[in-house]
């Protein structure tokens, strides 16, 4: 099997930029003046975090990764945890820090660079589920028909109603 490479998934370093350039704006720049969409925003991050480390964890743990190997060097399709709610955890997480740092600033360029990065994250959303059909196969088909992409509101809908599309 062949191992990760950065080169497949370009838009992650491309966002990631867009991110780190985020970032550094929000320091210059400082807190936007609305308390509120702040909250809303720091909130945003927290959940970013934790669905961008969870996913090394679960992985580590359900998807028969070798020892010593980096977490996304998945031997068997991984369903449970947050990889039942959404298919790509991380690919959510990103777009989600993306606006919650958007809203601790307040500021319309942080949302411009914001946006650009979503649209880098998205490239490799579409990357991401091309290279686990050809890794897994039917058993990745059949998981991306029963779990949503990047939409956790109908992931959680779906494992609360017990659905199985």
């Amino acid at each position: 099997m062949r191992p990760i490479d950065p080169r497949d998934y370009p838009g992650l370093g491309v966002g990631g930029l867009l991110v780190a350039v985020q970032l550094a704006l929000l320091a210059v720049g400082g807190f936007g003046s609305i308390p509120w969409l702040a909250l809303v925003g720091a909130v945003l991050v927290v959940i970013a975090l934790v669905f961008l480390i969870v996913p090394v964890v679960q992985f580590k743990r359900h998807g028969g990764v070798a020892r010593g190997d980096i977490f996304a060097n998945t031997t068997v399709v991984v369903d449970t945890g947050l990889y039942a709610v959404v298919r790509h955890p991380q690919f959510l997480a990103m777009p989600v820090l993306v606006v919650g740092i958007a809203l601790l600033a307040q500021r319309w360029g942080v949302a411009l660079v914001g946006a650009a990065a979503v649209g880098a994250f998205l490239v490799d959303f579409t990357r991401a589920d091309r290279r686990d059909v050809a890794k897994f196969g039917q058993p990745y088909r059949e998981y991306m028909q029963r779990v949503p992409g990047w939409n956790p509101l109908a992931g959680l809908w779906r494992l609360r109603s017990g659905a199985r599309r």
